[in-house]
C-alpha cells in the first residue's frame, strides 16, 4: 500500500463517537470540570456535529442511558439528523450506581438484576425509537 491508498483508506473510515466524551469527565474518584463541557443532550449532539464537520468521518453520536435519556426521541433524532449526524449505537449504564458494585445481570440480588434488565429494555426501546441498530452490552 502507498501514501496515497493510506490517505484514501484512513479518509474512508467511519468513526462512532461517544456522548460522555463532549461532556465534562471524571473517574470513580470525581468529576474533572471543563469550560464549555457540553451541558445537555443538544449540546453533545452540537458538538459531535461540530467534530464531524470538521472530519468528515465522525457522522454519528452514540448515547448512553440513563445519561442521555429523553422523553422524545423523535424529535432527538430530528434534532441530530438537523446536524448531519445520527442516533448511533445506544449503550445502557449498568455500572455506574452503587447497586452494581457486585455486578448487574450476575449480581446475587434479583432486584438489582431486575433493574439491568429494565435498563436494557429501555435502551431497546430507545433504540427502536432512533433507528439504531446496535446495542452495547458493557
Amino acid at each position: 500500500m502507498n501514501t496515497q491508498q493510506l490517505f484514501a483508506h484512513l479518509d474512508s473510515q467511519v468513526v462512532e463517537t461517544p456522548s460522555w466524551g463532549y461532556a465534562n469527565s471524571g473517574t470513580r474518584f470525581g468529576t474533572f470540570v471543563q469550560d464549555g463541557a457540553a451541558r445537555s443532550l443538544e449540546e453533545k449532539i452540537d458538538d459531535a456535529a461540530q467534530v464531524h464537520a470538521l472530519t468528515g468521518i465522525t457522522p454519528a453520536i452514540a448515547l448512553h442511558i440513563p445519561w442521555d435519556d429523553s422523553n422524545d426521541w423523535l424529535a432527538v433524532s430530528r434534532y441530530a439528523a438537523d446536524r448531519g449526524i445520527r442516533i448511533g449505537a445506544i449503550n445502557p449504564n449498568v455500572f455506574q450506581d452503587q447497586c452494581y458494585k457486585f455486578g448487574s445481570f450476575g449480581h446475587p440480588d434479583p432486584a438489582v438484576r431486575q433493574r439491568a434488565v429494565d435498563c436494557h429494555l429501555r435502551c431497546i426501546e430507545v433504540a427502536a425509537a432512533t433507528g439504531s441498530r446496535d446495542l452495547s452490552l458493557w
